[in-house]
């Protein structure tokens, strides 16, 4: 039996997004018959043990900072990523002596995925696949002001970007290397190339469980008198939380066009007042709801709003897609690759005033074009069939593990 060592910050079968798709990997590649060695934190111990108890294929081992230095992690961005580089070393030195007893055949860095944070995992002396992984990707210029404030958080970011790529071993060490790097979007395949890796592979880092799927597309009827848009995510600047208000504000001599916001976050407040400055009664935030309602929010729209102005490629598409939504999206990264004019429209990324004119026009030429939008809903849920995990992790395991 083949031996496989996950590394795995983010893995907790309670949750969606990178903690959800950590546990995925652990459990699908031990029902593919591989003994699965995982390492993460302990923040979703109590989760994973209730999920992986019994399982002998099936172990995980919980790394944590030591002299309290997780506290770091809560303290502010820059904390965090400290905290994420910290760890990954503890994470390698831990590896390295859980392959002296269990002479690993493979190891495989999972999540987070950011190639500039890379992974020390590279030190082992067994084959490594990084990613499904992103980190290649920029917000343009364009977009600067929908960032307020945040713009120079953006711009650090760049710079610290760089840095990492430049100087920190884990990630120019790491993609020479490396025996493939999986690259989320292109630009991070771009960027891997251009520091020396060798077998980069273009795999989109998003998927859902199987259980996740309605069994049939979600009925909704074909002339309907409100068109219902939906956006879920966290509150954060690069998620394009302004753009979403100006483009409703654009909206608001269309009654029948409603929106609904599901999440929470730092900018909880800009949002809020955002609604009130614009009098958007088109416009209703629900707040944060647990990850097994919200495929009620999907069942019960028309439409998915996507306005993130730097994304590896989100996740939410595909939920959104799983239960036939069409999507309206800035094409940029990930999402240019997900979306097409068979399942939904993406907005051109040119002068900022034009983005919002042409978001408006494509919410409002679906909602008077109900074929049109019943097409793409078909042709959504059938597309998004092919990133379930189950799936999707055995076309990857066959095609870069050794046979289990």
């Amino acid at each position: 039996m083949q031996k496989i060592l996950l590394s795995a910050y983010a893995c907790d079968p309670s949750k969606g997004s990178e903690p959800g798709n950590g546990y995925n990997w652990a459990k699908q590649l031990a029902l593919l018959g591989y003994e699965i060695h995982c390492i993460t934190t302990s923040k979703g111990k109590s989760a994973i043990k209730q999920k992986a108890e019994g399982n002998e294929k099936l172990n995980f081992t919980f790394v944590d900072l030591p002299f309290g230095l997780d506290k770091i992690y809560s303290t502010s961005k820059l904390g965090m990523y400290l905290h994420y580089f910290l760890w990954q070393w503890r994470a390698y030195r831990v590896g390295k002596k859980l392959h002296k007893t269990s002479s690993f055949d493979l190891v495989h860095h999972i999540t987070w995925g950011s190639v500039q944070q890379g992974s020390f995992m590279y030190k082992l002396p067994i084959p490594m696949i990084f990613g499904p992984a992103g980190g290649g990707q920029k917000s343009p210029e364009a977009l600067r002001r929908f960032f307020l404030g945040a713009w120079k958080s953006e711009e650090k970011r760049e710079f610290i970007t760089n840095k990492f790529i430049k100087y920190n071993p884990a990630c120019f060490k790491m993609v020479k290397k490396a025996s493939v790097i999986l690259a989320s979007n292109i630009p991070t395949k771009e960027l891997v190339e251009s520091l020396g890796c060798k077998n980069t592979k273009l795999v989109l880092d998003v998927g859902l469980p199987k259980a996740f799927y309605p069994k049939v597309i979600p009925k909704r009827k074909i002339d309907k008198e409100n068109l219902k848009l939906l956006w879920v995510g966290r509150f954060m600047p690069r998620k394009g939380l302004i753009l979403l208000l100006e483009v409703m504000n654009e909206l608001k001599s269309y009654p029948n066009i409603e929106l609904t916001i599901v999440g929470d976050g730092e900018m909880k407040e800009i949002l809020l007042q955002g609604i009130e400055k614009y009098d958007l009664k088109n416009t209703n935030w629900v707040g944060k709801v647990p990850f097994n309602e919200v495929p009620n929010y999907y069942a019960s729209h028309d439409l998915f709003v996507f306005s993130s102005l730097r994304d590896s490629v989100g996740v939410q598409l595909i939920e959104a897609m799983a239960y036939g939504l069409p999507i309206i999206t800035l094409d940029l990264n990930g999402a240019s690759l997900l979306v097409d004019d068979t399942r939904g429209i993406k907005i051109p990324v040119k002068d900022s005033e034009q983005i919002v004119l042409d978001f408006a026009k494509a919410i409002i030429a679906l909602s008077k074009d109900s074929v049109r939008l019943e097409q793409m809903s078909n042709n959504a849920f059938d597309y998004s069939k092919q990133f379930i995990w189950e799936d999707k992790i055995k076309d990857i395991a066959d095609k870069y593990y050794p046979k289990p």
